[in-house]
């Protein structure tokens, strides 16, 4: 198995992980609020699919992420952006989100992002990107850091809060 082929494995998994979380997840669970600092599922659930959108497209591929249309997200509000970090934590609490649509979405922004790691050989995995804050690393130091890491993150935070509403984290 080449490298590619790995990664995009792993890709599958975390989606597929976080999608059986999500998957009897109720819009009043979703927005659940009262969690203290851990993010709300809905919440939670949205930064995922977003933050690797907007990563995979304006990083890596240098495209359009699919979610410049909020419309098209499911989403009561656009998420904000990393430069506007402290508008975060509002916005987790307070975003309404139409589950059925941003699952919707999703699958979308799982296949371009599959699309796009199908698009490459193993040799540019090596390509430095120079990422503010982070320093410079490897293309695939960040699809593994900030895409599939971030993706598990997420959804051990997700079965988490399910768990402070009583309901089944995980779905295994």
């Amino acid at each position: 198995m080449n490298a590619v082929t790995l990664l995009r494995e792993q890709l599958k998994s975390a989606h597929e992980t976080q999608e059986a979380t999500m998957a009897d997840v109720t819009e009043q669970s979703a927005h659940f609020a009262d969690t203290n600092k851990a993010l709300p599922v809905g919440g939670a659930y949205a930064h995922s699919i977003i933050s690797e959108d907007v990563v995979v497209a304006t990083m890596f591929a240098h495209t359009t992420p699919l979610s410049t249309d909020n419309s098209l997200t499911g989403l009561s509000e656009p998420m904000p952006s990393m430069s506007d970090w402290d508008k975060h934590e509002a916005w987790y609490k307070t975003v309404k989100v139409d589950l059925t649509k941003l699952k919707e979405f999703a699958q979308k922004v799982y296949l371009a992002t599959d699309d796009y790691l199908a698009s490459l050989k193993d040799e540019d995995l090596d390509q430095e990107i120079d990422m503010p804050g982070m320093g410079k690393h490897s293309l695939a130091f960040f699809i593994t850091n900030i895409v599939i890491l971030h993706i598990a993150n997420l959804t051990g935070e997700i079965s988490s809060v399910k768990g402070l509403q009583g309901l089944k984290g995980y779905p295994f």
